[in-house]
């Protein structure tokens, strides 16, 4: 059977440990500046002023949205799930260094492989769904290279393929990570 292509974003399921995901997150900032809307999902950063945005390939990441904050004072806050580009609003964010999430691949090179565990690669961030409120964001297969060839260089590691009975090896496989480049790591450069 084949997978069903259903981007989700990132999704927090698990801890390093294999203890299940407590649910913790932190509340932040974003400004109105942000340009993108954010979605459940969504890898996220910190900017330089405190607020929060989605990330691009290639930055260091804070962690993971999991949900806004109803500002029932700001009417576009109110739809379910997502936060609107150019809207201040206050995130949820997983920040956990120890979470595994759950990704789904991009197919650019094809699918992954199982040789692809322990791995790094970076994120590639698809449009979210106004209708879901679930993000694009998917793992870029077609950038994952061995960890020990370039260990700190990209945003995920690849810690094995999702365990779930609707998935195998293949196009869309969903993948547990967990971020390799924290903004919140010791020794990581300043914002």
């Amino acid at each position: 059977m084949a997978n069903v292509s259903r981007p989700n974003g990132a999704r927090p399921v698990f801890t390093i440990s294999g203890a299940p995901w407590s649910g913790m997150v932190r509340k932040y900032p974003v400004d109105s500046s942000n340009a993108t809307a954010i979605f459940r999902g969504d890898f996220i950063i910190l900017e330089d002023d405190g607020n929060c945005a989605p990330a691009a390939a290639g930055n260091s990441l804070l962690g993971v949205c999991v949900g806004v904050e109803v500002n029932r004072a700001v009417a576009a806050t109110e739809h379910p799930g997502y936060l609107p580009a150019s809207t201040a609003g206050n995130i949820l964010v997983c920040v956990g260094p120890d979470v595994i999430y759950e990704i789904q691949e991009d197919n650019t090179g094809g699918p992954m492989a199982a040789t692809n565990v322990g791995s790094v690669g970076d994120m590639v961030a698809g449009s979210g769904s106004t209708t879901t409120a679930n993000s694009g964001h998917l793992l870029d297969s077609s950038g994952v290279i061995a960890a020990d060839a370039s260990p700190g260089t990209a945003q995920l590691l690849v810690v094995k393929l999702s365990d779930r009975l609707d998935n195998a090896v293949g196009n869309d496989a969903k993948w547990f990570v967990r971020i390799n480049e924290s903004q919140l790591a010791l020794g990581q450069a300043g914002l």
